[in-house]
């Protein structure tokens, strides 16, 4: 069988991390029976080197958002052609703009084309303009371009066939998966993270792991942990993933603002989240919007309980084995915490949820299962 994905590109990203989860698990099972080929529309990336080393062939449009419309067109014919040369059985779209590209696809009779979502809404306040006229363009496209359209939650579900009009007959739902052998309980992780950052054994780590972004709602969660800081002198607040720097004006500001320097810790984007998952207490995510949040279930595994709201399918991952609150302005973020801080001091049902926790994952959101839905 032959596979061609469509992606915008390889970086570290949740829709990329899936998508090398996807190719290695199937390459590992199905091995010389399937051959995957990778298109990506603007560069390649981090998952570049590890995909080519399983086995992957990858290629680049490398569009540039500041090249004229003839080069567009260009683009256009170098896709046709390198599926041409695929003569693929599958062509699977990653995302809005690889999912309009499809349109393009020669051989459409020849070829099943399966979108695949990730978002579970878009609007003006946290998505770009270009995203949205996009996603309607894909909406009324998604009745004869595509033969089923991949969802990861039902919020995106919801909303993309009643607010963009994708076809409704069209839908799958397949929740992603996690690599139970990539993320894991370690005590000596655990003690290497805090003596790095010199932490004490008893101290109360809280952690947020995503990009700095307006739908994160990084406002909110800081405003919330300075209400939380006046009760509990041994908490600190650790923050991971793109712009989370003293670099970032915006979020250094907030910071000062709220007179909490001295308790948070920035890390910057990592290539590996695992020791961070060990080193801290508990995950915070308090977005306004997610689809599949991936640093929920990888968490998990690592044993280490989240507190959430509501935003995508977060409740799903979580269910009883964490912490999920209604409203996440930072009023009802302070109280959850308080009342999660309380649990926290309870050793034996917190090393309880812990276990139950990764248990959770390792049954309802494993890469095989993720990996045979989409097989």
């Amino acid at each position: 069988m032959n596979v061609v994905h469509v992606i915008n590109s390889l970086k570290k990203g949740g829709a990329e991390g899936n998508l090398y989860r996807l190719c290695q698990f199937q390459k590992k099972k199905y091995k010389r029976n399937i051959n995957i080929t990778i298109i990506t529309l603007i560069d390649n990336g981090f998952y570049e080197p590890l995909l080519k080393k399983i086995g992957v062939k990858i290629f680049s449009l490398k569009i540039n958002e500041k090249n004229k419309m003839f080069d567009f067109f260009r683009k256009v014919n170098l896709f046709r052609n390198l599926v041409k040369k695929q003569k693929p059985n599958i062509i699977q779209t990653w995302m809005y703009h690889s999912n309009f590209f499809s349109i393009f696809a020669p051989n459409k009779e020849k070829t099943r084309i399966y979108w695949n979502i990730r978002h579970s809404e878009l609007n003006l306040k946290i998505s770009k303009k270009i995203t949205i006229i996009i996603s309607l363009l894909c909406g009324f496209f998604s009745k004869k371009v595509p033969d089923k359209i991949v969802y990861c939650s039902e919020k995106s579900i919801n909303f993309h066939v009643k607010k963009h009009f994708y076809s409704k007959d069209k839908t799958v739902l397949i929740y992603n998966g996690c690599s139970e052998k990539l993320f894991f309980n370690s005590s000596l992780l655990r003690i290497n993270f805090r003596k790095q950052y010199k932490i004490k054994k008893t101290d109360i780590v809280l952690g947020y792991a995503g990009r700095y972004a307006k739908q994160k709602n990084i406002e909110s969660l800081l405003t919330a942990f300075s209400i939380i800081k006046k009760k509990y002198q041994n908490i600190y607040l650790i923050m991971a993933g793109k712009n989370m720097n003293k670099k970032n004006k915006k979020l250094t500001n907030i910071v000062k603002e709220q007179k909490i320097a001295d308790k948070i810790f920035f890390l910057d984007e990592q290539k590996n989240l695992l020791k961070f998952y060990n080193g801290i207490d508990l995950l915070l995510l308090v977005s306004h919007s997610e689809s599949f949040p991936n640093v929920v279930a990888e968490s998990m595994l690592c044993s280490t309980p989240v507190f959430s709201t509501e935003a995508g399918c977060a409740p799903k991952i979580v269910g009883k084995k964490g912490f999920i609150i209604k409203k996440n302005d930072h009023l009802s973020i302070a109280r959850g915490l308080k009342i999660t801080l309380k649990f926290l001091k309870n050793k034996k049902k917190w090393n309880n949820l812990k276990t139950d926790a990764r248990k959770k994952i390792q049954l309802d959101f494993s890469i095989e299962k993720m990996s045979n839905s989409y097989f």
